[in-house]
């Protein structure tokens, strides 16, 4: 989990570094470019967010599919070997780290690359969890 969170914030200070204006723009000009570029930034943004609900929602359907199962991951599992309020907190707690430290760093760096490279990192994240979540339904319980 510590090579994911060095991931996600080394690639976006990469994304950060390689963003630049769009074009160079006039005094008389420059209204229209700063508006044109909040709105750029607001549509990545929100596409930030509805990542960030698809992860919570992948998330929550992943522990939904493994309680009281056999789990595998022993920082997951509980006294008896199943996956149980332990292994939940402990998710839960990565999961909402990882956006924390997300929001920090686009409340910080207002880049639209930034925000919609987290976003697609997060709908990969989602999509991942989800297949995971979908494999553990068919998995028959104690």
């Amino acid at each position: 989990m510590h090579k994911l969170i060095l991931t996600v914030l080394l690639s976006g200070f990469c994304l950060q570094a390689a963003d630049s204006p769009a074009l160079e723009v006039t005094p008389a000009g420059a209204a229209t470019a700063v508006r044109h570029e909040n709105g750029d930034y607001r549509k990545q943004l929100n596409l930030w967010k509805i990542s960030v609900a698809s992860l919570v929602a992948a998330n929550a359907m992943d522990e939904a599919s493994s309680w009281g199962k056999h789990e595998l991951n022993p920082a997951l599992s509980g006294s008896q070997g199943t996956f149980g309020k332990q292994g939940a907190l402990l998710k839960l707690g990565v999961a909402g780290g990882v956006v924390v430290v997300e929001y920090l760093v686009l409340r910080h760096h207002r880049s639209r690359s930034l925000a919609g490279a987290l976003a697609w990192i997060n709908f990969g994240d989602a999509a991942v969890t989800g297949a995971v979540a979908g494999r553990n339904f068919g998995i028959p319980g104690r």
